[in-house]
């Protein structure tokens, strides 16, 4: 199995990144997945006293242009040019880590260029000493040009109408934060780029001093991303998780609901559980419930708790029967049967007088009104399927 291959795949690259780390790249011990890392050392190089006086003016330069950037903005549509499709590259992949249309989409947009034109221009930035482009936004759109110029040589589509912005005059935060705008602003995503954008989006607005107080900020998020807020603390929750653990839910090598219960217990004991019950193993939804229900373990009782965990099988289970009409009324006879033996031995055992907690039949109601109307369902095991307690079984 090549675990390269399946984790670039699944998710976010976390090896691919330019600019500042906003996302942890650490592993834990027994993850198969592992990056050697050579340092080189340039007898040229600046001694550690220059090297930290040049990055003290460095960030002293970043900060101020960022702070003008988050205060006063970036007047986006002062340098319009049309720039060569060729000189164009695409966007760091950890910068822009939202999906691209699929065939359908690219085939829409590509119609609408082709017909209409490029109606909005891209958002481009370029560097000194350098002849191309980077994209900010607008990706999608240079994929449509590029497709139609290789199909058509038609001089229309080599050329893309753009905005272009001075690299130097604008913070790296304010594009990344301009990219996750105008991707979420009409872009479906899967929840776990959604959680990498809230994340990210939250830490950019943190940095940059714009939210002071945690529930405005998680206000103006549920807003931008148009969730509710409860949803943005959720998220916000992944926050917890040690970097270990963050960069196996960036790849998508642990779900977001596993995230959330190691979210529950310290980071000690996230690396712990991540080692000694294997990586492979976190998904298994009961069982890292149960190894979370408690912080602070120390390594001997979690051990203990680890081998009961591989005991357990789940709580609840969902079985699914779908059957023709000619076996709906059997299947309420069997269904009445049953429904009454989970109330009659097991509602002193849960010691609660409504049968959902322990034994739910769901079905149809909007098909099933049609089989009533025909009488084609025996009335009374109907009625005992409904039942939830001991006193309405009496009572039908």
């Amino acid at each position: 199995m090549d675990i390269n291959r399946i984790a670039n795949t699944m998710g976010f690259n976390i090896e691919s990144y330019y600019g500042e780390d906003l996302f942890p790249t650490k592993r834990v011990k027994n993850d198969p997945k592992q990056i050697q890392i050579q340092e080189i050392i340039d007898p040229n190089d600046p001694t550690p006293l220059e090297k930290e006086e040049m990055e003290r003016k460095r960030q002293a330069k970043i900060l101020k242009r960022r702070s003008e950037n988050f205060t006063y903005g970036v007047d986006i549509y002062k340098n319009f040019q049309y720039v060569d499709i060729d000189l164009i590259t695409p966007c760091h992949d950890n910068w822009n880590y939202f999906k691209k249309p699929n065939t359908e989409q690219l085939v829409t947009l590509i119609s609408s260029v082709e017909t209409m034109g490029i109606l909005c221009p891209l958002i481009l930035y370029s560097q000194k000493n350098h002849d191309d482009y980077t994209v900010i936004c607008g990706q999608s759109r240079l994929t449509a040009l590029k497709n139609l110029f290789e199909n058509t040589h038609d001089v229309r589509y080599k050329k893309a109408p753009c905005y272009v912005l001075d690299y130097d005059e604008i913070d790296e935060y304010y594009i990344r934060a301009m990219i996750i705008d105008s991707n979420t602003s009409y872009r479906s995503m899967d929840k776990t780029i959604l959680m990498k954008a809230i994340i990210e989006r939250y830490t950019i607005l943190k940095r940059t001093k714009t939210y002071r107080s945690e529930m405005n900020l998680a206000q103006a998020l549920a807003e931008e991303f148009l969730i509710s807020k409860s949803t943005v603390y959720n998220y916000l929750c992944l926050k917890k998780l040690c970097e270990e653990a963050m960069v196996l839910l960036l790849e998508k090598r642990i779900n977001l609901q596993a995230g959330r219960y190691l979210a529950r217990v310290n980071h000690e004991m996230q690396v712990a559980i991540l080692e000694n019950f294997g990586i492979e193993n976190i998904n298994t939804i009961h069982r890292i419930k149960f190894l979370t229900v408690k912080d602070n373990i120390k390594l001997p009782e979690l051990l203990k708790m680890i081998e009961k965990a591989k005991e357990l099988v789940p709580f609840k289970t969902t079985i699914k029967v779908t059957v023709t009409r000619h076996l709906v009324d059997k299947f309420f006879e069997f269904a009445a049967d049953f429904n009454k033996y989970a109330i009659m031995n097991y509602q002193g055992v849960f010691h609660t007088n409504n049968s959902k907690k322990y034994c739910n039949i769901a079905y149809n109601e909007e098909q099933i009104k049609y089989y009533l109307e025909k009488d084609m369902i025996n009335k009374k095991n109907f009625n005992i399927v409904n039942s939830r307690s001991i006193e309405e079984l009496h009572r039908r």
